[in-house]
């Protein structure tokens, strides 16, 4: 793991405040396996890869699939019902 990495792990990443419900209901259907720091770091990352498109009007809804796929991927038990709060 480069330092650059460790470093970014260790600041507090903020997200856009739509963001913020997504990763709260990320870490409440997760049963606590994963904690907010990395739940945190997996949609930001998710968000910053749709920072130059086009259309926005998905990207929540994009970000929270593919963050929810990526956890239960690692998992194998998120459920797949997780939806965006508006």
């Amino acid at each position: 793991m480069s330092l650059s990495r460790i470093v970014r792990f260790m600041q507090v990443i903020e997200l856009p405040t739509e963001f913020e419900a997504i990763v709260e209901q990320l870490i409440g259907r997760s049963d606590g396996s994963f904690d907010e720091t990395f739940v945190r770091s997996l949609v930001a990352d998710l968000v910053s890869r749709f920072d130059d498109a086009r259309v926005r009007d998905y990207v929540e809804v994009l970000v929270t699939k593919e963050a929810a796929d990526e956890l239960r991927r690692l998992r194998g038990s998120l459920s797949p019902d997780v939806v965006v709060s508006s």
